[in-house]
């Protein structure tokens, strides 16, 4: 079997004409025929298709033939989602998801960790392309290595805050908003003054480190996926009693090519994502409030 889905057409001996393939096919590869025994075909000449598999879960006959690794997921709810878990039942869990920063020293159990990677492999993204690669960090030397790394431009923003006024004309609108904000001064000595505790102010002792880089693709759209696929192992590691923290610090330093290259991420390939794993030390008793979503309604 392969990898990567291939359509191969219709099994007519179950087809009952329904027209379901012609309707959620956006690749408009699935068309009417004046062929009584052949109602519907497929067609791919130009290989357009972009192996969504729309055809293959909306067939009530399950006439699609494909070839993959992965059979197509069956079970007898798939009609009645909202009866398996309610909008509320589903908000409770969406609202009581927390970033953690406080960790158990214990490894995360192979199958557990192997189920919130399967939850990111079905994520959805941008024209299917299923482009993203995860390293996944357990080695504790190799974790502190890139936490030490991670802290490194603090040390240096701390040494060159004294001379901000001098460097504001070079700085973006960002940046130099940042310089002179007070609470910057604030922040980098409480971080930095943990760190020299021995604290790891990067990844919180966590026993995991999952990164994950894929081919940059149109309009930034890699950043856009990277986000749901994460949020996909999040929401699992939660339903396995795991924590999660999405870590900016260390998936800024992958703009450094050694680091990249420390790390094995393939030439042509950026970071767009790195967070902790593990079993949290910490049990919180209820969600914080949120503001209002900013809505503009254009009726």
């Amino acid at each position: 079997m392969i990898n990567m889905l291939l359509i191969q057409g219709i099994d007519y001996n179950k087809c009952s004409e329904c027209g379901s393939c012609v309707a959620s096919c956006t690749a408009k590869l699935y068309s009417e025929t004046d062929d009584k025994d052949k109602v519907y075909v497929f067609n791919n000449p130009h290989g357009v298709c972009v192996k969504c598999g729309h055809c293959i879960a909306v067939c009530p006959d399950e006439a699609i033939l494909f070839e993959h690794e992965d059979p197509a997921f069956n079970f007898k709810g798939t009609k009645k989602l909202p009866d398996i878990v309610s909008y509320g039942d589903l908000m409770k869990i969406l609202r009581m998801r927390r970033s953690i920063r406080v960790y158990k020293d214990k490894p995360v159990p192979e199958k557990k960790l192997e189920k919130v990677l399967q939850a990111m492999r079905y994520a959805p993204t941008a024209s299917n392309r299923e482009n993203w690669r995860i390293t996944v960090v357990t080695n504790r030397k190799e974790i502190e290595y890139l936490s030490k790394e991670s802290t490194k431009d603090l040390k240096l923003a701390k040494k060159l805050l004294p001379l901000r006024y001098l460097a504001l004309p070079f700085l973006s609108p960002a940046l130099r908003k940042r310089a002179i904000d007070p609470r910057t001064e604030v922040i980098l000595d409480r971080e930095l003054g943990a760190l020299e505790k021995g604290e790891d102010i990067v990844f919180f002792n966590a026993p995991c480190v999952l990164i994950l880089y894929a081919r940059p693709y149109t309009s930034n759209m890699a950043a856009n996926d990277a986000g749901v696929v994460i949020t996909h192992g999040m929401l699992a590691a939660q339903a396995l009693g795991l924590g999660t923290c999405w870590i900016g610090i260390a998936q800024r330093i992958f703009a450094k090519k050694r680091i990249r290259k420390h790390f094995k991420v393939p030439k042509g390939y950026e970071v767009y994502g790195v967070i902790t794993l593990g079993e949290p030390d910490i049990e919180y008793q209820r969600a914080p409030p949120r503001r209002a979503v900013r809505v503009q309604r254009m009726d």
